[in-house]
């Protein structure tokens, strides 16, 4: 569990202002969370802007499946109650969790809906708030993390605790690893505590970042409903099986297999195309492991404008340039990626892994 040097730092990282305008040095499209560093594959501006059109009902849809694959789960485990279905459950609505979160990282940056505080109402209230997290503090991290990537002021490095105090790296997020020395990471940080911290944390961060007068009583107003309706119908037990458990275990796991299949070990040649690799996950996996097309990572972090249902096109314009092809690291399924990260320890490699996304 990180100590309290680590928790001071990312409260005071919250107070910081964080650079809004767009800093890019080639940018196809205007967008503040566009990187500073140089994009090799930079489509027609008419492509990137087709492919960042917003199209709102197609991100309410996914938002509302999310919620009704949780609703599913939790009656079908009541209803038929047997240990084996309630840890099917529990994995797959710490999944959906875990898609919530990707779906308000879209609205983090502002690709839910057209107008900003309808945006970051309806991500707070159905993505965020409900997974102890708000979209204004995310953005506060993950605003840097596009901006910096894999340098200092990355905001990865302070949300994810992957450096020290000396910008070196933390040695869960030092790879390769041994498959043992993966599984043991994944397991800790599965088994409660890490999950108990991100609640607490989220709660506790999100009070922290400037928001609207109108949305910190709104969000008052619903963890104080939320509590007062779990009291009236005595819900309590209910939300901590099928709420506190899944979030706390399968959803931190699917989080942290996640981002080291974006961010670890990428072996590539030219650097830019070193940053991150793109998971094209299994159906299974898109399920358990990777929703809502995030696997896209390298075109997301080139173009985060592009909605995330615009992703797969956005991966098929790059694939028909010859470099995006021969340099970008792209794998067909989750494991293929964390194979990336342990295959050279088990033939005795010692390289850390390049200092990506951290």
């Amino acid at each position: 569990m990180p100590d309290l040097t680590k928790v001071k730092r990312a409260l005071a990282y919250l107070r910081e202002e964080i650079p809004a305008e767009d800093i890019s040095k080639n940018a196809s499209v205007q967008h503040p969370h566009n990187t500073a560093r140089v994009v090799p594959e930079r489509l027609p501006p008419q492509t990137v802007k087709a492919l960042s059109q917003l199209e709102p009902w197609k991100a309410v849809t996914a938002t509302l499946l999310q919620w009704a694959g949780i609703a599913l789960a939790i009656a079908l485990c009541t209803l038929y109650w047997h240990w084996a279905l309630y840890l099917i459950a529990v994995m797959f609505i710490g999944a959906r969790q875990h898609a919530l979160l990707i779906l308000g990282h879209d609205a983090s940056h502002y690709r839910t809906l057209k107008s900003r505080w309808q945006n970051d109402l309806f991500s707070n209230l159905f993505m965020m708030w409900p997974t102890f997290a708000s979209v204004e503090a995310f953005r506060k991290f993950h605003a840097t993390h596009h901006q910096y990537t894999n340098l200092p002021d990355d905001g990865n490095r302070h949300i994810w605790y992957t450096h020290d105090a000396a910008g070196e790296l933390a040695p869960d997020w030092q790879f390769p690893k041994s498959r043992f020395g993966l599984f043991m990471v994944l397991l800790r940080r599965g088994l409660f505590l890490t999950g108990l911290f991100w609640i607490v944390r989220g709660l506790i961060g999100s009070t922290l970042v400037p928001s609207p007068g109108w949305m910190r009583a709104t969000r008052l107003a619903f963890y104080g409903g939320t509590a007062i309706a779990l009291t009236v119908f005595g819900g309590w037990t209910a939300f901590l099986l099928y709420w506190i458990v899944p979030f706390c275990t399968w959803h931190i796991v699917a989080q942290y297999v996640r981002l080291i299949c974006e961010h670890s070990g990428v072996d590539a040649d030219e650097e830019e195309y070193a940053i991150t690799r793109s998971t094209i996950p299994t159906l299974i996996e898109r399920i358990f492991i990777l929703p809502c097309n995030v696997g896209y990572h390298i075109e997301h972090h080139w173009y985060p404008s592009v909605p995330f249902y615009n992703l797969p096109a956005l991966h098929e314009a790059l694939m028909e340039r010859q470099g995006f092809r021969e340099n970008a690291v792209v794998t067909k399924s989750v494991f293929a990626s964390l194979g990336e990260c342990v295959d050279r320890a088990a033939h005795g490699a010692a390289t850390p892994a390049a200092e990506t996304g951290r």
